[in-house]
């Protein structure tokens, strides 16, 4: 089922009432150590694979002749031409693509994914989320500056509202968006609660699911020497509402599992300043996507249906407070913000925490590099209700009724750490790699062990960890091969109600018969290292086969 819904449930246990099962971990500062020495060997490995990548292009002559890449600026180079060739930008530069009508997430050799006078957003798959537009960062001015000759390749086709509406393609403001539908059929037969845990967001078993209705406004950011102003309003309609979800906007307005719910899902002012360096320097304020990551909420602006557990469980949706890209070189973005958790409205009570990073891309645009720190208190200075109809933010244990709204005392020792890294590689014109690393910790969960009817109260430090791999095949312009397989550790059951090993493998395509219309089946099989967890916990694998419609406008 969805995150939101799955962290649900009686205090301590997972929904179906089966007691968590812990593992013994290491002491707060041993694990942190450990995680921080992978971070640093994983960070230094993808930093020579980068280098050696652009030395070796350089051999052979390619230096300087940025690939073509599949909607890349053409849908809305960030401000400064100099964004980073191969960044991915999902408005956050630095991790999901939060796709627009004109994106395509057919790998590399699709020019004319977009326009730039549609000023559709970047979701090139070839680039990590922190270079793919729509939320939080954007691309490299290596990136920009091939758009516009893939730009003129051909017309974006896929602005059928705005075509309706009579808009103007040279207009500054943009209205698209996309309709999602998607059925998953569960091969162990339907759970007695509906749901095909682990797999998200079509978490419903053997029925239809309205996912996405999505819509767009937007002012793109322009790229030049002038001081100007965008925004972005994303609002998100159908099942994927409690997907997305934010604790304080909505909370309980809402039936979960339902179509009829809505999410405000993205809403940021933002301002470009042609300062500091050549690509100048992007702010934004207001709710936007994170950074971290591969994979993004916006259905167009990832390769599959369901989402992996690493990006599900283990990484923030949204955040709310302001984000800065300094495009440092036409290859290199920085960034830095304060923000107000994960996953959580604006309130004053919450104490801020820091977001930052950096994206690279090689100077022939075949492979780029985005890594992502998140710190800070992500707990709540009061105890939530017992009940939360029953969206709990991931990561937060419901508390034993006795402890319900009262004040939290260990709240500033209760931080969060988050590392990601992706490395992507565009190995020819039609096949991409994609790898993803991460690893997080979490200090002082309260009733992380599990609650109990007596009154005693409890904390416990948290470790989750995972790796990601990604192959896209282009055949060609219509159709596009997806291959992922990952791992997913939660060591003590707080991301997902059980410790475990979560193993899955996903094979799917993606069909465009028109450039409006998207279908994507796909086949997923997951697994674990022994607990039961799938089909009412009477089984530890999962077979699940799924298809979904996407019709862009």
């Amino acid at each position: 089922m969805k995150r939101a819904v799955q962290r649900a449930g009686t205090v301590g246990k997972r929904e179906t009432g089966r007691p968590m099962v812990r593992v013994a971990g290491y002491t707060q500062e041993s694990f942190r150590m450990k995680v921080v020495d992978k971070y640093r060997i994983a960070a230094g490995l993808a930093a020579m694979v980068l280098w050696m990548s652009g030395a070796a292009e350089a051999q052979v002559g390619d230096v300087g002749t940025p690939a073509p890449r599949a909607g890349r600026v053409a849908d809305r180079p960030r401000a400064g031409a100099a964004l980073t060739a191969s960044a991915p930008d999902d408005g956050q530069s630095v991790r999901r693509t939060q796709a627009t009508a004109a994106d395509a997430p057919t790998p590399p050799a699709n020019p004319a994914a977009g326009s730039a006078a549609t000023g559709a957003t970047n979701t090139d798959l070839s680039l990590p989320r922190a270079e793919r537009e729509g939320g939080g960062g954007g691309p490299t001015a290596a990136d920009a500056a091939d758009a516009p000759a893939e730009a003129e390749a051909k017309p974006d086709e896929t602005k059928l509202l705005m075509k309706l509406l009579k808009v103007p393609d040279d207009s500054k403001v943009k209205v698209y968006g996309w309709i999602q539908n998607s059925f998953t059929g569960n091969t162990n037969g339907r759970p007695k609660n509906g749901q095909n845990f682990g797999v998200n967001p079509n978490n419903l078993a053997n029925q239809w699911m309205g996912n996405q209705y999505y819509l767009i406004f937007e002012k793109a950011l322009q790229p030049n020497d002038q001081v100007n102003f965008g925004f972005r309003f994303d609002n998100l309609f159908g099942n994927d509402a409690q997907f997305n979800h934010a604790h304080g906007i909505f909370d309980r307005a809402f039936k979960t599992n339902y179509f009829s719910q809505y999410d405000p899902a993205q809403y940021y002012a933002e301002v470009h300043l042609p300062w500091f360096t050549e690509g100048g320097l992007d702010i934004k304020g207001g709710r936007f996507y994170t950074l971290a990551g591969y994979e993004v909420v916006p259905a167009t602006g990832r390769p599959l249906l369901s989402v992996p557990y690493m990006f599900n469980y283990g990484q923030p949706f949204t955040h709310s407070g302001m984000l800065t890209t300094l495009h440092l070189t036409k290859n290199i973005n920085i960034y830095n913000g304060a923000i107000n958790g994960w996953d959580r409205q604006f309130d004053q009570r919450l104490t801020w925490g820091y977001i930052g990073g950096f994206s690279a891309t090689s100077t022939s645009g075949k492979t780029s590099l985005a890594t992502t720190f998140i710190e800070g208190p992500q707990q709540f200075p009061t105890f939530l209700p017992a009940s939360q109809n029953p969206i709990y933010p991931t990561g937060v244990v419901p508390p034993p009724q006795q402890f319900a709204g009262l004040k939290n005392p260990g709240y500033h020792s209760n931080d969060r750490f988050l590392f990601t890294t992706v490395l992507t590689h565009k190995w020819s014109e039609k096949l991409t790699q994609v790898m993803e690393t991460d690893q997080a910790w979490e200090t002082n969960v309260p009733f992380a062990l599990g609650n109990s009817n007596t009154g005693g109260f409890n904390r416990h430090n948290a470790q989750w960890y995972s790796f990601g791999n990604w192959f896209l095949y282009q055949f060609n312009e219509k159709l596009t091969g997806v291959w992922r397989s990952e791992i997913f550790r939660d060591n003590n059951g707080v991301r997902t109600g059980t410790a475990a090993d979560y193993n899955e493998f996903t094979l799917g395509a993606i069909y465009k018969p028109k450039p409006y219309i998207w279908v994507r089946p796909e086949a997923r099989y997951d697994f674990t290292n022994g607990p039961k967890v799938y089909n009412d916990n009477t089984r530890n694998s999962q077979l699940t086969l799924a298809f979904d419609i996407i019709l862009l406008f």
